[in-house]
This record gives structure tokens, C-alpha cells and sequence, in this order.
């Protein structure tokens, strides 16, 4: 499939919803996808935002998928103008996997991204989704310093099953508050996640990958997990969400050695991405 069938079959979408397009090349495969695309975060800031992804068809997660390719969509003119073309990355290694793209969104506003999907036996089929991106995100930037939390910790809370809802959690998590991981000189790895409460699989498993990576990597960075919630009957929203202007959850969130935030991860993060940016920043 060339990427014009994608600009036609994007275009085809837009026209059927009253928005006028001028595409006229490609042609349509036969027959009509049963793929379609969830995303899996709703904090998109101007630039190169992360933009995580599931491949469904009806209620059946597409595991299998060999390539997914995009391309972006200025919705704000009249007429959608195609840009960015990049492909997508796979990250199996979660209890769900899912795909991830940085596309070059350089001003806010609704972008549509169409996907050339590739499946397991190396048929084709496309599918479309929209996001809204601002110009600043309510949480830490990249390149910012985050707020120096005082977030509870063992040494504060030796209940650690006050400190998160998980069922058989990891002390090593529960150590350090934010505000000692940001002078420390170390690379530091913070999660805001409520295992529990949140019951689906795109964003229950984001502890698990946290302690995967500490399992690895030890002392050589600092891991916290912070728990959405700082009472749980009834249910209250942790201070740090607010500190942190964490409109939704979860988000994982890796410092460089002075602090900054180097990368963010809202949705699904596995062992693999989250290890992919922390070690670089362990030399």
C-alpha cells in the first residue's frame, strides 16, 4: 500500500464527517479494515509528543502486527495537509502490547495520523485516529525540574500497603521522596500509578515494569512509585497529582542526573522502553 492510499483513505474519512478534501490519487484496498486504533494517553504537547498505541480488531487485541506506518494530518486549515511520515515502534514486552510514535506536530490543534498497518501474514490494511495537541502540557516538561516532592515514604509511612495499593509491592520503591532522588546525582525513575483501582491492562502493569527495571538495574538509579491515591476508603486523589498537574494516570517520568526531566511516559510503559531511556543516562 502506498502512502497515498493512506492521504485517500484519510481523506474519504474527513469528507464523510462534511470536512472538504482534494485528494485524488491512490486507490483503496478491497474489503474494509476491522483494525482499529486506541490511544493510550491525552497529554500531547506541540513538538514531538509521545503517542502511544493499541491495535484492536472488535474487542481482539492485535498482538501481531509486523510494521505500522504513519503519516500526519494538519486538521486546523479547511483542507487536512499531510506532513510527518514515520514509522511506529512495538513494545511487546507488556501485558499488552502497544506501539509508539513521535510525530512532528509543531503547533497545537486537532492533527488526524493515518496508519498503513502490516499485519502477521504481510497483508495490508489501514486505519485513522485523531489527537488534540496544546502548546504547553499541565506536567513537567522535558528539560524542566520537576516539584521536589515530599511524598510519603517507609521512613514516614512504615505501612507500606498505605503507600500503594499494589498487592505484593516492592520496599525498594517506597525509599526516597522526590526531593532526595533530585539532589542526589542520580538518574531517577518516578511513576505515578495506582496498581488496584486501576483495573484495566493498559495501565495496571506501569509498577510492574518499574520493578522490572530495578530488579536489573539496582542502586545504579533512583526508583519511586508514587500512589494516585493517598487514602483509599474513600478514594483521594495523592497531593503529588496535583503538584505534578497530572490530569490523568499513569505517567512515568525519567530525571537525568540533575533533575530534569528527561523523558515522560503517559500510558503504558514497559521494561524495555522504560530501560531504552533510563540506561543512557547511567554513564
Amino acid at each position: 500500500m502506498k502512502s497515498t492510499t493512506i492521504i485517500l483513505l484519510f481523506a474519504l474519512m474527513l469528507s464523510a464527517c462534511g470536512v472538504p478534501t482534494t485528494a485524488t490519487e491512490g486507490a483503496i484496498p478491497s474489503g474494509q479494515s476491522d483494525i482499529q486504533i486506541a490511544v493510550t494517553s491525552n497529554d500531547f504537547e506541540a513538538g514531538q509528543p509521545r503517542v502511544p498505541f493499541v491495535l484492536f480488531s472488535g474487542t481482539r487485541k492485535v498482538a501481531d502486527a509486523q510494521r505500522v506506518k504513519l503519516i500526519a494530518f494538519d486538521l486546523t486549515p479547511a483542507t487536512p495537509t499531510p506532513g510527518w511520515t514515520g514509522e511506529a515502534t512495538s513494545y511487546s514486552d507488556y501485558e499488552v502490547p502497544y506501539w509508539v510514535a513521535y510525530p512532528d506536530l509543531p503547533h497545537p490543534g486537532f492533527w488526524g495520523l493515518g496508519a498503513e498497518i502490516t499485519l502477521a501474514d504481510g497483508s495490508t490494511t489501514a486505519a485513522q485516529f485523531s489527537i488534540q495537541v496544546v502548546e504547553d502540557s499541565s506536567s513537567p516538561a522535558i528539560g524542566a525540574r520537576p516539584p521536589a516532592s515530599q511524598n510519603r515514604t517507609l521512613k514516614t509511612e512504615p505501612d507500606i500497603h498505605k503507600l500503594t495499593s499494589g498487592i505484593d509491592p516492592q520496599p525498594a520503591l517506597y525509599q526516597m521522596t522526590v526531593a532526595e532522588a533530585l539532589e542526589s546525582g542520580r538518574a531517577s525513575v518516578v511513576a505515578f500509578a495506582t496498581p488496584a483501582f486501576c483495573t484495566s491492562k493498559l495501565c495496571a502493569p506501569v509498577v510492574n515494569s518499574v520493578e522490572a527495571v530495578y530488579e536489573d538495574l539496582g542502586d545504579r538509579a533512583n526508583f519511586i512509585h508514587i500512589e494516585v491515591y493517598k487514602t483509599f476508603d474513600p478514594l483521594v486523589y495523592a497531593d503529588e497529582m496535583g503538584e505534578w498537574g497530572l490530569l490523568s494516570e499513569p505517567w512515568t517520568f525519567v530525571l537525568d542526573k540533575e533533575g530534569k526531566v528527561a523523558h515522560k511516559f503517559g500510558g503504558p510503559v514497559s521494561p524495555r522502553e522504560l530501560s531504552e531511556a533510563l540506561e543512557p543516562l547511567l554513564q
